[in-house]
């Protein structure tokens, strides 16, 4: 999970990160990054869409202040998860002005840090997570059963609806995946989503539609260490549900 931290004291920050990176272990996310911004323009001129699924602004800060900060993310990006913390409720109305998902009270502590998480249902939020390509499609991740590069064009198979074909390099559609750790690369030019592997056999995986996907005989070791690890984090995160 990508999450920011918008404060300008930096005891809250350091105070906040803790929990929730607590709270987020208690729940079974293990790999996560947590960035804390000082301000709110330092937070804009890093601000990308797509870049955090969460982002939690205080609203009293100099300058820009976490209600100005929201509207300015509402202009690209009306999917991310926003939350506002304070320890006032005076700001209440302009809140939902920006459709912030949820208002997190001043002083913090472990419980509302784990209130919040479960109000903000961030496990359907990750089954609807999407990049744009370059040629302005827009693909589910949770959708894609694997990937294959040839001739410059990438082909997305789609466990729903039809495949997509797009023009980019393997190289430049890799940074779009590879950041999520449910996606490795098991052989030249393919990628697949583990949540879609029902077994591994030999040298391939045979996914939840029936197709198999080859395993590299050189890169066999990694590719099964990491769906390995997958597989246990998956399990671990289901014990603790």
């Amino acid at each position: 999970m990508r999450i920011a931290l918008v404060d300008d004291e930096q005891e809250e920050l350091d105070r906040l990160s803790g929990i929730i990176a607590r709270q987020l272990a208690l729940a079974g996310y293990f790999k996560n990054q947590i960035d804390c911004f000082p301000n709110g323009e330092t937070f804009l001129t890093n601000l990308t869409y797509g870049r955090f699924d969460l982002i939690i602004l205080d609203i009293f800060m100099d300058n820009l202040s976490g209600i100005d900060v929201a509207r300015r993310i509402r202009q690209t990006d009306k999917e991310v998860r926003l939350v506002f913390c304070t320890s006032s409720n005076s700001f209440a109305s302009e809140s939902y002005e920006v459709c912030a998902n949820y208002y997190l009270r001043k002083p913090y502590s472990e419980k509302n840090i784990s209130d919040m998480f479960q109000r903000l249902n961030m496990e359907e939020y990750e089954l609807r997570r999407s990049v744009f390509l370059p040629d302005g499609q827009n693909i589910i991740l949770r959708n894609i059963l694997y990937t294959e590069y040839t001739n410059h064009i990438v082909t997305i198979y789609n466990k729903k609806g039809e495949n997509i074909r797009t023009r980019i390099t393997q190289t430049e559609f890799e940074r779009l995946l590879m950041e999520y750790p449910y996606f490795c690369i098991t052989s030249k030019g393919v990628i697949v989503n583990f949540y879609e592997v029902v077994e591994q056999n030999e040298n391939v995986f045979l996914l939840s539609n029936g197709c198999t996907v080859p395993i590299s005989r050189r890169k066999k070791k990694e590719v099964l260490e990491i769906y390995t690890n997958f597989r246990f984090e998956r399990l671990r995160n289901e014990v603790t549900e």
